[in-house]
């Protein structure tokens, strides 16, 4: 990726052919009680910025002689959708229950919890 294009303001198509015609049909499983993913992964900054270094990763694969699928999902995958999905700190934590929670930053106060 270009360093002039950081950080992503609009999401390159590549990215959005990559998450729904790569990640989400064939290397995500079904969504275990502690995970979430959000339809809207496109209005949270922080997981399109992921989502773009996985899709980058997965094209250098693709490229690659002398990379693999293993690696690709032990360095990358298996570090990244963590970061994304889990239900207590992933970029989608705060979405859920047919409900979409927009971007806060990271000096946002904090909202008292809700009883």
């Amino acid at each position: 990726m270009e360093p002039e294009l950081l950080p992503l303001t609009d999401i390159p198509d590549s990215v959005r052919a990559f998450v729904d015609g790569v990640l989400l049909p064939h290397l995500t499983a079904g969504q275990p009680k502690d995970t979430i993913w959000c339809s809207q992964w496109g209005e949270h900054p922080d997981a399109v910025h992921r989502l773009a270094a996985i899709s980058d990763e997965w094209s250098h694969m693709l490229e690659s002689p002398d990379a693999s699928l293993h690696g690709f999902l032990r360095d990358v995958l298996d570090y990244h959708l963590p970061m994304l999905v889990d239900r207590e700190k992933g970029s989608f934590r705060r979405c859920g229950q047919g409900r979409h929670s927009t971007h806060a930053q990271l000096d946002a106060v904090k909202p008292p919890p809700t009883p």
